[in-house]
Parts: structure tokens; C-alpha cells; sequence
């Protein structure tokens, strides 16, 4: 018998979860303003935009291990809450990494690739948000299901980029320095696209051992 009676509410859990994902979904559309940029130029603004998101992504990750660690009765596994608050956290760093890397290599972003990631990455970041919204009812429904679903579709997706560009960069007669580039933030890039699935499956994780 759950005795959920016992359990008093943490909604600053919550709160704290819809934060990061909404500081998810700011720099994931700070991306892709980035890759439909036409002007170079602007890439140190965009740069500098990260860091202050990544900044305060960090203020609130800081504030919720602070009160996990003060908190005697939890709404769910301690260890959950650090698996899901590490795993939000680090697709903003993943993603102000990216940003930063194209910064210093002065990668075009014009190519073809970085706008095909910035779009899949948009849609993980709206998803990932819904579901954050959908945990404090602690239900596992079709709707909550079905956007593990969509999350893994898109990571599939990242592969298929991935994979596309590799190809290209061995076809292409690229210069070695560009190979190195590309393929630098083609990887990072993925190991975005992977930190989506990875945190999506902590979400569906904490709501199976919850039911």
C-alpha cells in the first residue's frame, strides 16, 4: 500500500526542474538563431549569451543540491533528483560548449549540418520541457510515453547527421584543419542530441519506480 499521504509536497522540486528545462529550450533557440545567422561576426554575442544561461542554469542545479541536501522527505529518490538535475544541466553545458567551439574554430555556420542539428535539438528541447511539466503528476501516460518516444525518434535522427557528415568530410576533399573542426563539433553535437535520450530515460525511470 503507498502511503502517499505521508509524503509532504516539494513543489520547489519541481519548480526547480521546470527551470532548467526552460533554461534548456533558451539556449537550444539560441542555437539555432546562431546557425540561421548570416554574419559571423555576431558569433562572440551568441557566445556570450551562453555562458549567462549556462550561468544560471548552474544557480539553480547549486540551489537544488543545496536543498536536497537539507530536505528530509524527498518526492522521489535522492538519487534520482541528482541523475535528472545533472542531466538537464549538462545538455546546457553540451550546448554552450558547441557554441563556444564554433567561436574559437570559426566554423561557417552556414553548413548544411549545424542547421539539421539545431532543428532536432529545438524539437528535444520543447519535449524534454513538456516533460518536466508532466512529472509532478506522477503519472505514466500515454502522452508522457509518447514523448520518450518522440526523444529517442530524434536521437535516431542525430545518428543519421552524424553519420552524414562523416561521410561527407571523407568524399568531399575537405583540408585536414576543417576535417578537424567539423568533426569536433559534429561529435559534440551528438553527444547534445545522446544527453537528450540519456536525461529522457532518467525521467521515464523515476515515474516507472514511482507507480
Amino acid at each position: 500500500m503507498k502511503l502517499n499521504f505521508l509524503v509532504p509536497k516539494q513543489p520547489i522540486f519541481f519548480n526547480s526542474f521546470v527551470g532548467l528545462s526552460e533554461k534548456v529550450v533558451e539556449i537550444a533557440e539560441l542555437l539555432n538563431k546562431l546557425f540561421q545567422s548570416q554574419n559571423i561576426e555576431q558569433i562572440s554575442e551568441f557566445s556570450k549569451a551562453a555562458k549567462q544561461i549556462e550561468h544560471q542554469a548552474d544557480e539553480i542545479t547549486h540551489n537544488i543540491v543545496f536543498r536536497l541536501n537539507r530536505t528530509f522527505v524527498t518526492p522521489f529518490d535522492r538519487e534520482d533528483i541528482y541523475n535528472l538535475t545533472e542531466g538537464l544541466d549538462d545538455i546546457i553545458d553540451l550546448i554552450e560548449n558547441v557554441i563556444h567551439n564554433i567561436e574559437i574554430y570559426k566554423i561557417d555556420v552556414n553548413e548544411k549540418f549545424l542547421s539539421d542539428y539545431a532543428s532536432i535539438i529545438s524539437q528535444a528541447a520543447g519535449k524534454l520541457s513538456t516533460l518536466t511539466k508532466l512529472l509532478q503528476k506522477r503519472k505514466y501516460s500515454d502522452e508522457f510515453k509518447q514523448l520518450i518516444v518522440d526523444i529517442h525518434t530524434i536521437e535516431d535522427r542525430g545518428d543519421e547527421i552524424y553519420l552524414g557528415v562523416i561521410k561527407d568530410l571523407f568524399e568531399n576533399g575537405r583540408d585536414p584543419i576543417s576535417v578537424i573542426k567539423i568533426k569536433d563539433i559534429n561529435d559534440d553535437l551528438e553527444n547534445v542530441i545522446d544527453e537528450f535520450q540519456a536525461t529522457s530515460n532518467t525521467f521515464e525511470n523515476i515515474l516507472v519506480k514511482s507507480q
